[in-house]
């Protein structure tokens, strides 16, 4: 096992004892708008999250304590170069305890490589050359076959104020949308990185609508953007849609808001991670339990949060770039690593993927062999899901 993940802890960059101050929201704020790199460095203003800062370098770390781990929400929020101070100032600070990062670029990996954690890639980040994006050639042909369909439907794409006058019956329907979307993934909003509606607070999100009926009919779907400040572009982060919404409401709506982005001047775009997916890191090598945990989950898990399918959703679109994302753990990788991080994401538990498949069960029926036969199929797919995370989780512990 020691061959596999880190087991040394290297020493600190630096050993100057970390100097804190009092956060200030507004201060985090103004430092992700002059560092903010990350797609989801905006993110890191929502939420439970706890703020780390050092009268060394300016920026500051986001983090979330889940059972007895700190998780870090992605990059530190700083100057590159001053990355690998500050995480040495925020490892000081929290004394012993374990610390990962969850969501870690590629340009700040040896910030934290050089303070003794180990990494791991998670999946791909798909993102997109807005002066290059177009709906033309072969490659697109299904995307614009559905914007077109979208269009002949009467489906259009408008940006919302959510502050501006009359905005408030938008703002219920927008969040009408949202509550049925959600009632399709359980009645609970996923977190830490992923951002939400915040329809009653001014942000600097931008929020785009597609309307059926020419732009007078009801709201089909609609994309929450957010701002990717150090990179001039934005993230598509909440995208919901209507159960019965125009058939490709959501091609239309993104290929209308890189046209729109790029029009403004902005370079990029991100549609996020598609996690567990495309992992051809080299140093997988170093993990394969680790390694095959993530794949059986990315085949396997599909009831509770699809990966595959999200991937080949962000796929189609033939992003220009599929940027690899981490997990950096110190001092090694555990399952109580593993479980924190998931913890605070929640993008899916043991208890509710076994809850599933047992409603579905139940829902099935119990009057005929057909349906006898259906429900022990489930009932083993979710005995073999449960069995085989324990597992793999017990190996790497």
């Amino acid at each position: 096992m020691s061959q596999q993940i880190l087991e040394s802890i290297s020493p600190f960059v630096a050993g100057v004892p970390p100097v804190t101050s009092i956060v200030r929201k507004p201060d985090i704020e103004e430092l992700v708008k002059r560092f903010g790199a990350n797609s989801t460095s905006y993110v890191l203003l929502e939420g439970k999250k706890q703020y780390f800062t050092s009268s060394r370098v300016e920026g500051f770390i986001a983090y979330q304590p889940s059972a007895g781990v700190i998780v870090v929400g992605g990059d530190p929020v700083c100057e590159p170069n001053d990355a690998p101070v500050l995480i040495a100032d925020f490892l000081a600070a929290m004394k012993s305890r374990h610390v990962c990062a969850y969501q870690v670029s590629p340009e700040m990996l040896q910030a934290f490589r050089a303070n003794g954690f180990g990494d791991v890639q998670i999946g791909k980040e798909a993102v997109f050359d807005l002066k290059q994006f177009s709906l033309a050639g072969g490659a697109m042909e299904l995307v614009r076959a559905a914007t077109n369909k979208a269009r002949r439907e009467g489906v259009v794409v408008i940006e919302h104020d959510p502050f501006a006058a009359g905005a408030a019956q938008v703002n219920s329907e927008i969040e009408a949308v949202s509550a049925e979307w959600l009632i399709e993934k359980g009645n609970r909003e996923m977190g830490f990185l992923l951002g939400g509606l915040d329809l009653h607070k001014r942000t600097d999100k931008r929020y785009f609508i597609a309307r059926s009926g020419k732009g007078l009919g009801r709201i089909e779907g609609f994309i929450v953007c957010e701002p990717i400040f150090a990179r001039r572009g934005y993230y598509l982060d909440v995208t919901r849609r209507r159960k019965d919404a125009v058939r490709g409401t959501m091609e239309l709506l993104t290929a209308e808001i890189f046209s729109r982005l790029g029009s403004e001047g902005y370079e990029i775009a991100s549609m996020g991670l598609a996690p567990l997916a495309n992992l051809d890191d080299p140093d997988l090598s170093n993990h394969p339990r680790l390694a095959g945990l993530m794949r059986f989950i990315y085949e396997r898990v599909s009831r509770t949060y699809d990966f595959k399918q999200l991937y080949r959703y962000k796929a189609k679109y033939h992003p220009h770039a599929w940027e690899s994302r981490y997990l950096c753990f110190r001092p090694r990788v555990t399952s109580r690593i593993l479980y924190a991080t998931l913890n605070v994401r929640d993008a899916f538990s043991l208890r509710e993927t076994l809850g599933n498949h047992v409603s579905a069960v139940q829902n099935r029926g119990r009057h005929d062999v057909s349906n006898f036969l259906s429900g022990l199929k489930l009932w083993i797919y979710a005995a073999s899901l449960i069995l085989g995370i324990f597992c793999a989780v017990l190996l790497i512990s």
